[in-house]
C-alpha cells in the first residue's frame, strides 16, 4: 500500500456539505441584482419617469455594490462575520420592503441601494466562508460554488421576475427578494458559526511555510495581474456576452430576439457545465496555468464569432464559447492562496471589486468603440484585453504557486493514520510502543501445538 493515500474515514463527499449551503445561500443573495430588471417599463409607467432614470434605478445597485466591495472585505476583518452578515442581511430586507413600498422614483432609487450594500456585503462574505471551507487539494472545485451560484441566479431571476411581474405587479419582486434574504441568512449564520473566517494573527512570517503564498513585490504584482484578469473576463461577459453580441447577431447576421436568446442561454448553460470540473484541473494541474489558458480561450472565442454567418454558426461558436467559464474558479482559489490566511478576506473582496468594475465598464467601453469603430473593432479589442491578461497571468504570476498539492497531503493514509495512533501518549505520559504487523515475524518462530505437548 505504500505511495497510495486513502482517507481515513471512508470516501469523502465530492463537495463539503458546508460549500453546498454556501452556494445555495449565494443563489438567494443574487435575487435583488435584476429580479426586476424585466419590469422597468411598467416601473416608468407608474412613476411616469424617462428612460435616463430608468437607467439609474438599474445602475444604482451596481454602484452601491462597487462602493462596498473594498469596504466589506475591511469589515469582514474587524467585525466578528455573524455579526456582519446579520447586519447585512437586516439592511438588505429593509431595502426591499422600502421598495416593496415606494410611493416616489427617489425611494426606489434609495431601496437600491441599500440592496447594493446588503448583497456586496453578505457576497464578500460568502466567498471567504468558501475558501475557509476548503483545503489546497480541493479549492478550485470548492469555489466553483460561487460562480455556480452567482451565474444561475443572474439567469433564472429576470425569468421568474417577468413571470411575477406580469401577475402581480413589479412591487412582487421586492417581497420576494426580502423573503429570500431571510432565506440566506438562515443558512449562512450557521455555518459561520461552525468554521473560522477570521484566522489569528500570526507573526510577521505568516505563510513563510507555504511556497504559494507570496510577499512584497511578487504578490502586489501577483495580486493586480490576477484581478486585472477579472476584470478582462467580465468586460468579455457583460460587454462582449450582454452587448456586443446580441447587436452583432441583429444587425449583421439578422438574427431575432428568440434566436439571440437560445445563443445566450447556450453560452450560460455550457458555462454552467464546466465550472466544477474547471475548478477540479486547477487543483491538479495549477490555478496558473488554467486562468492563463481560459482568457486565451475565451478571446479566440471572441474572435470566432467574427467568422459566423448563419444562426447556426452563431449558436455553435456561443456553445463553444461558454466552456471558456473553466476557469472562473481558479482566479478566486488563487487570490486565496498567494496570501497569508489572514489577509484571504480583504483578498476576495478585491476580487468582488475588480468582477464589478468588469461589468461597469465594459458595457460602456465596447458600446463606445463599437459606435465609433463597428462591431468588429469592438469585438477585436475585447480580444486583445483578453489575451493581455493572459500573458500577464502567465509572468506576473510566479511559477511556484503551481506547485500540485500531493494527495497525501489532503487525507492521511492507513499507515499515517495507525503511525499516529500508534504515537498517541498514554495517560501516565509514556508513548506505547507500535506492536510489529503480524506478517513481520518469522512463522519458524512460532512453537506449534505438537512440540508443546511432547514430553
Amino acid at each position: 500500500m505504500s505511495g497510495v493515500a486513502l482517507p481515513a474515514r471512508g470516501r469523502t463527499a465530492w463537495l463539503p456539505r458546508n460549500a453546498v449551503l454556501l452556494g445555495v445561500s449565494m443563489f438567494c443573495t443574487v435575487s435583488a441584482t435584476n429580479i426586476m430588471t424585466p419590469l422597468l417599463p411598467a416601473i416608468r409607467d407608474d412613476f411616469g419617469v424617462s428612460i435616463s432614470t430608468a437607467g439609474v434605478i438599474v445602475g444604482a445597485f451596481g454602484l452601491a455594490r462597487i462602493a462596498v466591495d473594498l469596504p466589506a472585505g475591511f469589515l469582514a476583518t474587524r467585525v466578528p462575520p455573524m455579526r456582519l452578515s446579520l447586519i447585512a442581511a437586516i439592511v438588505l430586507i429593509i431595502a426591499s420592503v422600502v421598495g416593496f413600498t415606494s410611493s416616489t422614483v427617489e425611494v426606489l432609487i434609495a431601496a437600491r441601494v441599500g440592496s447594493g450594500i446588503g448583497v456586496a456585503i453578505l457576497a464578500t462574505i460568502i466567498l471567504a466562508a468558501l475558501s475557509s471551507t476548503a483545503t489546497a487539494a480541493d479549492r478550485g472545485k470548492v469555489m466553483s460554488m460561487y460562480p455556480m451560484a452567482n451565474n444561475v441566479g443572474i439567469a433564472v431571476y429576470p425569468l421568474l421576475g417577468g413571470i411575477l411581474g406580469a401577475i402581480l405587479g413589479w412591487r412582487s419582486t421586492f417581497a420576494i427578494t426580502a423573503v429570500l434574504a431571510v432565506a440566506a441568512a438562515l443558512i449562512l449564520l450557521p455555518i459561520l458559526g461552525r468554521i473560522e473566517l477570521r484566522p489569528k494573527q500570526q507573526a510577521k512570517g505568516d505563510g513563510a511555510d507555504d511556497p504559494r503564498v507570496l510577499h512584497g513585490h511578487r504578490k502586489t504584482v501577483a495580486l493586480a495581474v490576477t484581478n486585472g484578469g477579472v476584470v478582462a473576463n467580465m468586460i468579455h461577459r457583460h460587454g462582449v456576452r450582454n452587448t456586443i453580441l446580441p447587436l452583432y447577431a441583429a444587425t449583421v447576421l439578422g438574427l431575432g430576439g428568440v434566436s439571440i436568446a437560445t445563443a445566450i442561454a447556450a453560452m450560460a448553460i455550457t458555462g454552467f457545465i464546466v465550472m466544477a470540473p474547471g475548478g477540479m484541473l486547477g487543483d491538479r494541474v495549477g490555478r496558473r496555468r488554467v486562468i492563463s489558458v481560459g482568457l486565451a480561450a475565451v478571446a479566440i472565442g471572441d474572435l470566432a464569432f467574427l467568422l459566423t454567418g448563419d444562426y447556426l454558426s452563431f449558436l455553435l461558436v456561443a456553445a463553444i464559447i461558454g466552456l471558456g467559464d473553466f476557469f472562473s474558479s481558479s482566479q478566486t482559489a488563487l487570490l486565496s492562496e498567494i496570501v497569508p490566511p489572514r489577509q484571504r478576506t480583504m483578498a476576495l473582496s478585491g476580487y468582488r471589486f475588480s468582477s464589478d468594475l468588469g461589468a461597469l465598464i465594459g458595457p460602456i467601453l465596447l458600446a463606445v468603440i463599437m459606435d465609433t469603430w463597428g462591431v468588429h473593432a469592438a469585438i477585436i479589442v475585447a480580444a486583445v484585453i483578453l489575451l493581455t491578461a493572459s500573458v500577464l497571468a502567465r509572468i506576473g504570476v510566479p511559477r511556484r504557486v503551481d506547485l500540485a498539492v500531493p494527495e497525501a497531503a489532503a487525507a492521511p493514509s492507513t499507515q499515517q493514520a495507525a503511525t499516529a495512533t500508534a504515537a498517541t501518549p498514554t495517560p501516565d505520559g509514556a508513548s506505547p510502543l507500535p506492536e510489529p504487523p503480524a506478517t513481520t515475524r518469522d512463522p519458524r518462530s512460532v512453537p506449534s501445538p505438537a512440540k508443546e505437548a511432547a514430553p
